[in-house]
């Protein structure tokens, strides 16, 4: 995570994910899969947001003209290791399905990442550079 307060810049610079999915069938797309994951997490944790109309709770900004989300340029440098440990108890195999798994703690990572970064504690998201200058 990297914090310059001086142009308000907030950016996740490096995401490290080591998983354990069973054992890894096709390294290529599983790696891809997850690398996708991360990418999304980082819109969850620091672009995305929906705000709803308070009259009937419908999401107002629910178009991507209105709506904030990850792109390329904003993909940190990710690195990708698997355990590759066989789960046989599941199947034969040992596999189990890659999916969305890179997801889940990206976005904590994240919050954890900001407070290391700034000593701000942030408690929901995505984080705001305003909650940041506020502090």
């Amino acid at each position: 995570m990297t914090w310059d307060p001086g142009i308000a810049r907030l950016r996740v610079s490096r995401v490290v994910s080591v998983i354990d999915v069973g054992r890894v069938l096709n390294l290529g797309p599983a790696r891809n899969q997850v690398q996708g994951a991360i990418v999304m997490g980082v819109g969850m944790g620091i672009f995305e947001e929906t705000h709803y109309d308070p009259r009937n709770g419908n999401p107002i900004n629910n178009n991507l003209a209105d709506h904030v989300v990850s792109t390329c340029a904003d993909s940190p440098e990710i690195d990708v290791t698997f355990l590759n440990y066989p789960d046989l108890t599941l199947n034969e195999y040992g596999a189990r399905g890659v999916g969305e798994i890179g997801l889940a703690g990206v976005a904590p990572a994240i919050t954890a990442a900001v407070y290391h970064a700034t000593g701000i504690r942030v408690r929901e998201l995505p984080v705001k550079i305003e909650t940041l200058l506020r502090a």
